[in-house]
């Protein structure tokens, strides 16, 4: 079993493109093993894209949770920037229908 080197590549890249067209037997051995060599190397980097991959995206996947929490306290910290802007106090919404000129909520049982 041969090792290609560095020295050995660039020496079959030289023959190849040379004027000789015929190999002897133990080169045509020697740049089977070396593209051999080379897809196994890139099979090899593969998987191990692969493996990476799989593990950053387990690792260090944010959950469905912490992604609409992290995304509920950006707009909090929005909605507090643009309160203190406009020199009016900050309150948290209590959800449901609000009045479109006010932001005032509409209270339902109160409407008739």
């Amino acid at each position: 079993m041969t090792h290609p080197t560095a020295g050995g590549i660039l020496a079959a890249s030289d023959a190849l493109r040379g004027p000789q067209q015929t190999f002897t037997r133990e080169q045509v051995a020697y740049l089977m093993r070396l593209a051999y060599d080379s897809g196994r190397t890139a099979a090899l980097l593969d998987d191990l894209a692969i493996m990476h991959a799989a593990f950053a995206a387990h690792t260090w996947r944010e959950t469905n949770e912490r992604r609409v929490a992290r995304e509920l306290a950006e707009m909090d910290r929005a909605a507090r920037a643009a309160a203190a802007r406009a020199g009016r106090p900050y309150r948290i919404h209590p959800g449901g229908p609000v009045d479109w000129e006010t932001g005032a909520p509409i209270h339902l049982g109160a409407a008739a």
